[in-house]
C-alpha cells in the first residue's frame, strides 16, 4: 500500500517549522539522534501506522502530540534530573499547553506517552496506543542503529 503523505505534511509541517519546536534540534534524544529528528520519526510512524492499518485516528491530535511529546527543551543527559523518564511527559505537556495551546485530548496523549514507566497513565484511546507504539519503535531504531 502506497501512503499519500500530503495530509501528514499539511498537519505536521507548520508545527515542525516553528522555531520553538526546532529548538529540539539542539538536544540529543537517543544515541546520536536529536530530539527534533526523534519527534519527526515518531510523527511519521504514527501517520504510517494510521494509514497502513486504517485506524481512523484523529490525525491533528495524534500528529501534534507526536511532535510535542518530548517538548521539554533540555539535554536530559546532563540536566541532572535522574527521574527524567518519569517527569518529562508532564514537562512536555505543560510546555505544549503554554506555547501551543493544545487542547485536552492532545495534552492527554503527550502526558501518557511514557506508559508503563508512568504506570497510572495507561493509554486509553487509539491515538494514545499509536503514539506509544511509534515512540517505542523510534527509540528502538535510534538506540539499535537501525534506520527507517
Amino acid at each position: 500500500m502506497s501512503i499519500d503523505w500530503r495530509e501528514y505534511e499539511e498537519i505536521a509541517n507548520p508545527l515542525l517549522e516553528d522555531s520553538r519546536v526546532k529548538q529540539m534540534d539542539c538536544f540529543i534524544q537517543h544515541g546520536t539522534t536529536t530530539t527534533y529528528d526523534h519527534v519527526i520519526m515518531v510523527s511519521r510512524l504514527c501517520y504510517e501506522l494510521d494509514q497502513k492499518y486504517r485506524l481512523g485516528c484523529n490525525l491533528p491530535d495524534l500528529l501534534t502530540a507526536a511532535i510535542l511529546h518530548d517538548y521539554y527543551l533540555y539535554d536530559w543527559h546532563t540536566h541532572g534530573d535522574k527521574l527524567h523518564g518519569f517527569r518529562h511527559a508532564e514537562i512536555a505537556t505543560i510546555n505544549a499547553i503554554k506555547d501551543f495551546h493544545v487542547g485536552p485530548k492532545t495534552a492527554k496523549l503527550i502526558y501518557g506517552h511514557m506508559w508503563p514507566l508512568n504506570l497510572l497513565r495507561f493509554p486509553t484511546s487509539r491515538e494514545a496506543w499509536v503514539l506509544w507504539l511509534a515512540d517505542k519503535l523510534a527509540m528502538f531504531r535510534e538506540t539499535s542503529g537501525a534506520k527507517q
